[in-house]
């Protein structure tokens, strides 16, 4: 039996005949689409673990149709107890009583952001009675829009750079994932497509023409771009495989810091399979300092690690995913980068409105929940020490 037959076949024995299966997604064996998924109620410990199993060998797992008016951003956090231990998103706290996606303190005092004073308030300003986020008021959530209420021209943006989620801490992001709410449904532009052109990319500059090339790369129509870094590594020949495994870079929240060492390739624990770990020079420009590679000077981990950036990005090992309303969309960052696409930004038109939710998590699965984490270890891991509230965990079914 085929391994897609196998998991084919547990998830219909765990959550029944109802439920199938469809993937590979990518031509580079990444992806699988779990088809009749209703995730409002409680998971078991078996349909977890397949759950588990399916995201560890297709490193990004789609559940679509979700229903908006009944699944509840609560709902979607519990769901994500499961995966980790939700962890509060930079952009909603402050570190060191500065903003924490800036340069702050290493160590400086964690206080969330009021919930009216985050991106919410603002995304509900700009089609008030049309399109308003989901109810929420958890740190963890991530508003993740085009638009906000008043604020600039239309124009378009020129999408992120390709990067994991929070690698640059000590422990970094397992698992994230998004619950949609909206797509553009707009296709006006030559060819079909939403938006033409890149804009203004955020890259440093001196990288080689090709790896831009290949950054710059992105779809057009809102999706989001994904890139296989297991399946990458996996073609590698097999002694430079072996040399990889050795290496070590140096992350860091801020330039100042002296950093950690940390691996480049992962293996993953439920599956085996073995991964490059963000292997980018410099996955946040201007926000987040460049990684290092152990022993070598910044000139030669930057020619060194923008030579795999390239490798990955090639098209044999990229995935574009198309979102719908009521998808959940979740991703290993440990076997994947992904970027977001150039899109039209502070849109006044709804046709045009890009929101999802997202959330991320840190730590060891849980078949069951509530979640144990020890509080020295939330103290250690999770800013402000975050926990779902019981409320949350507990849910209404």
């Amino acid at each position: 039996m085929t391994e897609f037959a196998d998991l084919r076949l547990r998830v219909q024995r765990a959550f029944g005949k109802r439920v199938d299966c469809d993937g590979p997604l990518a031509a580079s064996g990444a992806g699988v689409r779990l088809i009749g998924l209703d995730l409002g109620g409680r998971l078991d410990p078996d349909q977890v673990s397949v759950l588990l199993d399916a995201l560890s060998l297709y490193r990004i797992v789609t559940i679509p149709g979700q229903d908006l008016a009944t699944f509840t951003l609560a709902a979607f956090e519990r769901f994500a107890n499961h995966w980790g231990a939700p962890v509060p998103h930079p952009s909603n706290f402050t570190r060191g009583g500065k903003p924490a996606q800036s340069d702050s303190p290493s160590d400086g005092s964690i206080a969330m952001i009021p919930p009216a004073k985050r991106a919410a308030t603002a995304v509900n300003a700009a089609f008030p009675g049309r399109l308003q986020c989901l109810s929420h008021d958890s740190p963890a959530v991530l508003v993740v829009s085009n638009f906000r209420g008043g604020r600039g021209e239309p124009r378009v943006g020129g999408g992120g750079s390709w990067h994991t989620d929070i690698e640059y801490e000590p422990l970094p992001i397992y698992v994230s994932m998004f619950l949609v709410h909206a797509v553009p449904t707009r296709r006006s532009a030559p060819g079909d497509t939403w938006v033409t052109g890149n804009g203004k990319h955020p890259y440093f500059e001196g990288a080689d023409a090709e790896l831009m090339r290949r950054r710059l790369q992105l779809p057009r129509n809102g999706e989001t771009a994904y890139a296989d870094t297991a399946a990458a590594f996996a073609a590698l020949p097999a002694a430079e495989r072996d040399r990889l495994r050795t290496v070590r870079v140096r992350r860091r929240l801020n330039a100042g810091d002296p950093g950690w060492l940390a691996p480049l390739v992962r293996t993953n624990p439920r599956s085996g399979i073995e991964s490059l770990h963000s292997p980018v020079w410099a996955s946040r420009p201007r926000v987040r300092p460049p990684i290092a590679v152990d022993g070598l000077s910044e000139t030669e981990s930057r020619r060194f690690l923008d030579a795999l950036e390239a490798h990955v990005l090639d098209a044999r090992f990229r995935y574009d995913h198309a979102h719908e309303p009521g998808d959940v969309t979740i991703w290993d960052n440990t076997m994947t980068l992904h970027n977001s696409p150039p899109m039209k930004v502070n849109v006044d038109d709804v046709e045009d409105a890009r929101l999802l939710y997202r959330l991320s998590c840190k730590g060891e699965p849980a078949l069951t929940l509530p979640r144990t984490d020890p509080a020295e270890w939330l103290a250690a891991h999770v800013p402000g020490s975050y926990r779902s509230p019981e409320s949350i965990i507990r849910g209404k079914r």
